[in-house]
């Protein structure tokens, strides 16, 4: 039997019921026959029947039903209770247990027996007088009624008359007293009915109805049950309102909350496995505040890509990027990600964040040698380096957006070797991680002008305005986010980060970082400069004798002389083409990697020295609309052309360009921009390892956003020229 001690039952024993005592008839292999006070035999499971303290330290055994409301009175009220209960049952029965198997010597006594004939007003009458005689000697009743606490020690008919019109509408608990038992009482209590009319009206509210209150919800509850027909429900109306209070308090306020707690009931109780820092996490979110476009002057939004190490809470990589973010532009995200960068901090003067460069040598195996280097700067100054260490991608937790369920996404990890684990639909606490970063962001929002909030109510009337708030430029944004995660974020303690034995300790993102690198080994990809082809496009073109055509643009190179003279089906068996990297965001360049040495070769656009303006897709597709406008090339004569001269001219008198046109030319140009410098770390990256000193750019966009020129340090242990071209590509699967 459960409970908190083992009583042997046996038979002829006593059991408290919801009704009162019952005694033992029968023991069974599965539980005992039990006789009630009404005289009616049942069978009882072991499983419903508790050792429980009943009155005055006697250790008994109670029946399920009446726990755990009878544990949680007094033993006051409990005692007077089961004084109540042999009162009522010796007036109906002649035995002050109820029962005749369980009766006291001398019972039943005149006149409660059946054989003496009296009524049962009679009875309550000769129980009456009795009570009030034994009351009479009791002198701490005495005492009370001297003091004025009691009336008197009498007790009435009418008491004894409401005990067993109580008793026979609820068993034992209508004769607690509810002077006792107020405040002490359970949800338990609380009809099933009512509890069934509660959560079918909560349940609609799953995010997709508005929230009502609770004078509301109360008035539906009593709509449903008039509805039913139930009207003979004993509702305690302050019991009934904190019951409903309590439900309405658990639902959240609000349709976002409503949502949460909704899927609550459906997601995990054990949290993923997660003990390698490559199991990251990628999402998209709105910038909660405004940048200026230098292009057109005017303020505009922008898109945040963050990529975090699940288990060791490191924001491995941040992009801004414009509306809307494409899986390009992710793709460039994982990129960052899996390179280490440092930003060096001098008094005031803070870096941005930096490549670290190439390392020494290139570790193609399994099990590399070379040990692990902590990112964690120990010291608590700000002046110094500070890392933001590289990853190599194990797995990825997304949404189910359209650009990480992508064709272009979906083989960059399939060739990295990297799972794409997608959130359930509608379930956004499946990527719980990124979408807590996006909260903490908003300290991050709010040290620099622009912040706007998260609600319309509460942004104010500067929201927007150059003239009251000088505004960052995108690439001022992601320089300020770049700086809060090296110095604020990754030096602060973590919430998140508990290890069992040690749950008072506070460790911050770079320490669980590098607590978990010391068992996982060295965990960074094989740095290389030609790193960031892997991340982009592949268009697969027909060489020709005059370059490669794409999209009407021409691009040549010195690579040319080999594509030329390729065997036929050379790369594929079912044509002659030639597979070329394309970054949609910079349409002046083509790649392709060479078979005879392995390098990528750059071929660019003939006309590109010509161009000032950053060509991308959205320049190309808007000069093809025009021309699709005009009706086609065709259409082109010399009285057609007079007649678009003067078109133009005329058209000159009007604004020069739409609100849709200058905030796609912004789009482009922030990610023609944040392509320009892609790229120019990679080719520093490579002169490094062909022993050429990078020579400082002249071109403004292929500097850091400080003005330093992207110029890589060479690490101590590394001589210019020791990298070796003629070793096999690295195999970012990990596989030797």
């Amino acid at each position: 039997m459960s409970g908190s001690a083992r009583v042997e039952l046996t038979v002829g024993m006593r059991v408290l019921q919801a009704t009162g005592p019952a005694v033992v008839m029968t023991i069974e292999r599965h539980g005992v026959v039990l006789r009630d006070v009404a005289g009616n035999d049942q069978s009882v499971l072991w499983s419903d029947l508790t050792a429980q303290t009943a009155v005055n330290g006697k250790i008994t055994a109670l029946h399920d039903s009446l726990e755990p409301w009878w544990s949680s009175l007094s033993g006051d009220a409990r005692s007077e209770a089961m004084v109540r209960l042999e009162v009522v049952l010796e007036i109906l029965t002649g035995y002050r247990s109820g029962i005749s198997e369980l009766a006291q010597p001398g019972e039943p006594f005149h006149p409660f027996g059946e054989g003496y004939g009296a009524t049962e007003n009679q009875r309550i009458q000769a129980m009456a007088r009795q009570l009030s005689l034994e009351r009479e000697r009791d002198r701490e009743l005495g005492r009370r009624v001297l003091s004025s606490a009691l009336r008197s020690t009498e007790v009435s008919e009418r008491a004894i008359w409401n005990w067993i019109t109580e008793w026979r509408k609820q068993g034992l608990r209508g004769l607690v007293d509810g002077r006792r038992s107020r405040g002490r009482k359970g949800f338990e209590v609380i009809d099933p009915a009512l509890a069934r009319i509660v959560d079918e009206e909560l349940a609609q509210f799953d995010g997709s109805v508005s929230q009502i209150n609770l004078k509301e919800l109360e008035r539906r509850v009593h709509v449903r049950l008039k509805r039913e027909g139930i009207s003979d429900l004993r509702l305690p109306q302050r019991l009934t309102q904190q019951y409903l209070s309590s439900r309405y308090a658990a639902l959240g306020s609000g349709t976002r909350q409503h949502k949460s707690a909704r899927m609550r009931r459906q997601r995990g109780h054990a949290s993923y496995p997660d003990t390698h820092p490559g199991h990251l996490a990628v999402d998209v979110t709105r910038a909660d505040g405004l940048v200026w476009d230098e292009l057109n002057g005017r303020p505009y939004s922008v898109e945040i890509i963050s990529v975090i190490s699940v288990p060791t809470r490191v924001i491995v990589a941040c992009r801004v990027v414009p509306r809307s973010a494409n899986a390009v532009e992710v793709g460039m995200a994982l990129y960052d990600a899996m390179r280490p960068f440092s930003m060096k901090v001098d008094g005031t003067t803070i870096d941005d964040f930096r490549w670290c460069g190439i390392p020494a040598s290139l570790d193609f195996s399994s099990h590399p040698l070379v040990a692990h280097r902590p990112a964690l700067k120990t010291e608590r100054t700000l002046d110094g380096t500070h890392i933001k260490p590289g990853v190599t991608p194990k797995s990825i937790r997304a949404d189910n957006g359209s650009i990480f369920l992508s064709t272009h996404l979906r083989a960059v990890m399939t060739d990295l070797g990297v799972d794409l684990l997608t959130s359930r639909v509608g379930h956004p606490t499946d990527n719980a991680h990124i979408e807590r970063w996006h909260e903490t962001l908003q300290r991050a929002y709010q040290q620099i002008p622009g912040f706007k909030g998260r609600n319309v109510q509460e942004r104010g009337r500067y929201v927007g305005h150059e003239a009251f708030e000088p505004l960052l430029t995108a690439r001022e944004l992601q320089q300020h986010l770049h700086r809060f995660i090296a110095l604020d974020y990754h030096r602060n303690h973590h919430e998140g980060i508990a290890l069992p034995g040690l749950e008072g300790g506070r460790f911050t993102p770079l320490e669980r970082f590098d607590m978990l690198s010391e068992v996982t080994g060295r965990i960074l990809v094989p740095q290389h400069p030609d790193l960031i082809f892997q991340f982009l496009p592949i268009r697969w073109l027909t060489p020709g004798n005059a370059g490669i055509e794409y999209r009407g643009l021409t691009y040549d190179g010195p690579v040319m002389h080999e594509l030329t003279g390729l065997a036929p089906r050379t790369f594929r068996a079912r044509d002659n083409k030639v597979p070329f990297f394309y970054d949609p965001h910079d349409r002046t360049r083509l790649w392709h990697r060479s078979r005879t040495d392995g390098r990528i070769h750059e071929l660019r656009w003939r006309q590109a020295h010509l161009v000032d303006a950053p060509l991308t897709d959205t320049v190309v597709q808007r000069a093809r609309q025009l021309i699709a406008r005009r009706g086609g090339n065709a259409a082109l004569s010399r009285r057609g052309t007079m007649l678009e001269i003067v078109d133009a001219i005329t058209e000159l008198t009007t604004p020069a360009s739409t609100e849709e046109w200058r905030a796609q030319l912004a789009t482009a140009h922030l990610r023609h921009e944040r392509a320009l410098l892609d790229h120019s770390e990679a080719e520093a990256a490579r002169q490094m390892v062909e022993g050429r000193t990078p020579s400082p750019s002249k071109d403004p966009k292929e500097t850091s956003p400080t003005g330093q020129v992207l110029a890589f340090p060479t690490p101590e242990s590394q001589t210019p020229g020791d990298f070796d071209w003629d070793a096999p590509w690295p195999d970012y699967r990990g596989k030797p």
